[in-house]
């Protein structure tokens, strides 16, 4: 939530800048975004804001002498995935904070 001076100094622009960031609040929710580890032998995907959906394993990969390398994949995958959602949530933010009309004076959306 913004300060209330910001608020009154935005106006109108407030509720719009509101319903923006509602969009995009939902567009994230709703992606899908992969990360992987071991060259794709396993793969994770999480949503737009970063909530584990799903995690792939290569059946090749499952053997018992060898459980912390598969550990160690699963987290790298994970935190690939983690890092990727990040990187388009940072994408969207400043597309919208570089429509504020005077985002570009304060450096905001960069």
């Amino acid at each position: 939530m913004l300060p209330q001076g910001l608020q009154r100094l935005l106006g109108g622009q407030f509720v719009k800048l509101q319903e923006q960031a509602n969009q995009i609040l939902e567009e994230l929710k709703a992606m899908r975004i992969e990360g992987q580890a071991g060259g794709g032998a396993v793969r994770a995907v999480v949503s737009g804001i970063g909530e584990l959906q799903s995690v792939h394993i290569d059946p090749k990969l499952l053997n018992p002498d060898e459980v912390e390398i598969l550990q160690d994949l699963i987290v790298v995958a994970v935190r690939d995935a983690m890092r990727n959602a990040e990187a388009v949530q940072q994408q969207k933010m400043q597309a919208l904070l570089q429509s504020l009309p005077f985002g570009s004076i304060f450096g905001l959306g960069r």
